[in-house]
């Protein structure tokens, strides 16, 4: 599993560093996962699938395919710019303002 980690990341043109950002975990804790230093736990790897849409039982077993491209996988994203692009443009723009602090806030925020 820890090349599939490790492949994922690079399949996403991300450092180690870019990839725990997004997660809320450092630099060091991807590095230990990916050289085996440290187990990954289920939650952490629940949430790497969550956040960079890869398929579960690709990173655990390596079959199938690596990302999810199900309907659902994108239904939120679909739903998130359907909802915006109803928005009048005043409010677009304070909607973008209140995503970028909440991508703020979660940066911030520990796992």
């Amino acid at each position: 599993m820890l090349n599939r980690l490790k492949e994922a990341r690079k399949a996403l043109h991300l450092s180690q560093r870019e990839f725990g950002e997004r997660l809320g975990v450092s630099r060091d804790v991807i590095s230990n996962i990916e050289y085996g230093r440290v187990p990954p736990k289920d939650l952490l790897l629940k949430h790497i699938c969550e956040v960079y849409n890869i398929r579960e039982e690709w990173l655990r077993t390596g079959e199938g395919p690596m990302f999810d491209t199900s309907p659902k996988a994108s239904r939120k994203l679909d739903e998130a710019i359907s909802i915006f692009q109803s928005l009048r443009p005043e409010f677009q723009e304070y909607a973008l303002t209140q995503i970028r602090h909440l991508a703020e806030l979660q940066d911030k925020a520990p796992l």
